[in-house]
């Protein structure tokens, strides 16, 4: 499930993907620590992003 969507309250199980919280770009060694990882929806993603 989307983890930003259930926050607000809303079961969405589409379009999932992994989001690493802190980028790789930023810290690589991050990049399989889980609690790093989170599941969001890509609508989700692409505002994580846009901020």
């Amino acid at each position: 499930l989307c983890q930003h969507c259930l926050n607000k309250g809303i079961v969405n199980d589409k379009d999932l993907i992994v989001h690493h919280k802190v980028e790789l770009k930023e810290d690589w060694g991050k990049r399989l620590d889980m609690d790093n990882l989170e599941v969001v929806c890509f609508s989700c993603h692409n505002k994580i992003h846009k901020n």
